[in-house]
């Protein structure tokens, strides 16, 4: 196989590579100092806080003819700890029996003593005689006057009975939002059970609004976080001039009570369901937060009750939850009611995280974290002379070029991380850090194999031996980049993802094309090296001029479809859906793995990589030999890119490309055993058909 060896020997004679190579090993010393200290915040943040809508639960064990005690011991057996509370209506508290709601005509038929004359009020609630104590009705009476105004509230009571006068129409005024009840939300504390506020906002909000919110607050025991319902944080306010005041005195209470920000993820797995101001919010609490995973109704409904709970186990595992909001199934199945079936799932994954060495309890809130300043700037340093390096890979640079560009990025660098220091410059770093580790990784691995003299076709022990030492050191070249990543992003704006790595699929397509580039510089493919950019069009005409035969157009039709997967899989948006094998092989991994490696390394890019040395070891054909190049980039750029996943905890991702590794590791030998079994096999059935000719 030739190999234009001119430019890659003027690499070795470069002492500004050295300087490159030394600056990015300081580099790395540094980015590991920076994991370490994100791995110590990551390992306080390990209780993961059980929950679900406790008014559901009830109707539902009621149906299936369970005592709402009963349903309370079975949440507690199957790992819930706390019950969210919602804000009461009218309606449901009439379907209670806790108040009676009734017309101005019944009023006056039952209630003469009101000289109701129909005109005044539409509605009247009724609550419990002065003889028997009424836990709601003073709180429903302060939520009415909040929520519709004194004016459209009137206190009737006298010595012998509690009942108000509503003015409003139906159905609104029976679904309106009123507040959240403190004794039933004490009744959950009673039992032992954390509580979770869920309050909607206020149409207009005031001062007096969050104060009468936070006074209810007070009244109640247990309270473990808020997490708000509806479009709207608590305090937003369409006016823009008092919108920030608001959302900061809302703060203020909650900081000053210890209660924490519950924050529901997204359905797409990326940041959160949007609330107005729900980051301002976060900001102003000191990102006093935890992530919530919620999974809807219809789509449990779906799922079995072992998906549902690695649904929620691997939530908590991969993406940083530590609150676990568990819906209940919509029907019965397999002889189970729906309350049997909902406290199997979530036993499940209690006992699943249970083994995995997470506390059953209030929910961890992971420790505002930044990195070190100084340590930051010298991995920001280090990682521009990475890319500069890998660039001279690509297309070596004069001596004198290499020193200016060195000198420039180590300022970019350190003085970036330290001046600027904002999200998006270090997520700009991160993505050069993810889009060159796997192109360096390939090429110097491939300038390694083919200066070698193979002037026969070597063995496919051999092809096994070096394939396995020669991917080894790929991933250790491309988990530096990763390492990189880990130590650019490991901060709680990321940890959080109130921001969040940009840019998956072009740090997947990139490298490729980066690949492609410098394979066409180092090797004749279709006549010559291309040297320089000026040869590049004479390149392209001599490659669309190739004859193409049926058989060609079938491979690159399935490599334009492997493509499609490739990149649409890639990212939180992807519209290609997971075929029901590979989500069984998923779970299989995620069961006996401490992290499931990703199957575009051990099934695409590491196999490949053992194809791309056997391909030169044993003569391919030379344009087979530069797609298992750009192919074997595919597992290394996978790697690389579970690290940009900050919210996944650093040891996690650092095993899952162990995982990763081995696995590629075995599947690769076992490809090149089948080829050459195959290729025996052949050989030995051509001599026999020989033989008896």
């Amino acid at each position: 196989m030739i190999y234009n060896k001119v430019d890659m020997m003027k690499i070795k004679e470069k002492r500004s590579m050295l300087y490159m190579l030394a600056a990015v090993a300081v580099g790395f010393i540094c980015a590991v100092v920076l994991c370490f200290s994100r791995y110590q915040v990551e390992l306080r943040s390990m209780s993961v806080e059980q929950a679900m809508d406790y008014e559901a639960l009830a109707a539902v064990a009621r149906n299936d003819g369970y005592t709402v005690r009963d349903a309370e011991q079975m949440a507690r057996e199957s790992g819930i700890t706390s019950f969210a509370v919602y804000e009461t209506t009218l309606n449901k508290l009439a379907q209670r029996g806790d108040i009676s709601l009734v017309t101005a005509l019944t009023a006056r038929l039952y209630y003469p003593q009101l000289h109701v004359d129909g005109d005044t009020y539409t509605y009247y609630l009724v609550g419990k005689p002065r003889s028997e104590e009424d836990p709601y009705f003073d709180e429903v009476k302060e939520d009415l006057i909040a929520r519709l105004g004194t004016d459209n509230v009137a206190d009737f009571s006298d010595s012998t009975g509690r009942i108000l006068g509503l003015r409003g129409a139906m159905p609104d005024l029976g679904d309106l939002n009123l507040g959240i009840l403190s004794a039933d939300a004490n009744h959950i504390a009673d039992m032992g059970f954390g509580v979770i506020l869920r309050p909607t906002n206020y149409a207009d909000p005031t001062k007096e609004d969050i104060d009468g919110f936070f006074q209810r607050v007070d009244k109640i025991r247990g309270v473990t976080g808020i997490m708000f319902v509806g479009k709207e944080v608590l305090g937003y306010s369409a006016d823009e001039d008092k919108r920030d005041e608001l959302l900061a005195y809302t703060a203020k209470h909650m900081t000053a009570r210890h209660i924490p920000f519950y924050m529901i993820e997204a359905a797409n797995q990326l940041q959160y369901d949007q609330q107005d101001g729900m980051y301002k919010l976060a900001d102003l609490v000191a990102y006093d937060t935890a992530r919530v995973y919620a999974m809807s109704k219809d789509e449990l409904d779906k799922v079995t009750e072992e998906e549902g709970a690695m649904r929620f186990y691997i939530s908590d595992l991969e993406r940083n939850c530590r609150v676990n909001l568990y819906p209940l199934y919509k029907r019965p199945l397999h002889g189970m009611s729906r309350t049997k079936r909902t406290f199997d799932y979530i036993g499940q994954a209690s006992a699943k995280l249970l083994e995995r060495g997470y506390d059953l309890k209030k929910a961890s809130i992971m420790p505002v974290y930044y990195p070190q300043e100084l340590l930051l700037a010298l991995v920001a340093a280090a990682a521009f002379c990475g890319m500069l390096f890998t660039l001279n890979l690509i297309f070596p640079l004069p001596e004198t070029v290499n020193y200016v560009l060195l000198a420039a990025g180590i300022i970019a660098g350190a003085g970036g991380a330290v001046m600027i220091s904002s999200p998006l410059f270090l997520q700009i770093v991160a993505v050069g850090c993810a889009v060159c580790a796997p192109v360096a990784a390939v090429l110097l691995l491939l300038d390694k194999y083919n200066q070698k003299k193979i002037t026969e076709v070597i063995g496919y022990k051999r092809v096994i031996t070096d394939g396995a030492v020669g991917l080894t050191a790929a991933v250790a070249v491309a988990m530096t980049g990763g390492i990189y990543i880990a130590s650019l992003l490991g901060d709680t704006r990321f940890f959080m993802e109130f921001n969040f790595y940009r840019g998956v699929k072009l740090t997947f397509v990139l490298p490729l094309i980066l690949t492609a580039i410098a394979y066409i510089h180092r090797f004749p493919l279709l006549g010559g090296p291309v040297s320089t950019i000026e040869e590049f069009p004479d390149f392209v005409r001599r490659f669309l001029a190739v004859p193409v035969r049926m058989g060609t157009l079938v491979i690159v039709g399935l490599l334009g479809l492997a493509a499609v997967v490739f990149v649409g899989r890639s990212g939180h948006t992807a519209g290609v859906p997971v075929p029901g094998i590979e989500v069984a092989m998923r779970r299989f991994l995620e069961n006996i793995m401490f992290a499931r490696p990703r199957e575009k390394e051990f099934l695409i890019g590491h196999p490949a990589f053992f194809l791309m040395v056997a391909s030169i070891y044993r003569k391919w054909p030379q344009l087979l030999h530069f797609f298992l190049v750009v192919a074997s980039v595919i597992g290394l750029g996978s790697m690389v890119e579970t690290f940009a996943h900050i919210r996944t905890p650093f040891l996690v991702s650092f095993i899952r490309g162990i995982n990763g590794w081995l696995t590629g590791l075995v599947i690769g030998i076992s490809v090149i055993v089948a080829i050459a079994f195959l290729r025996y096999l052949t050989s030995w059935l051509g001599k026999q058909v020989s033989h008896d000719n």
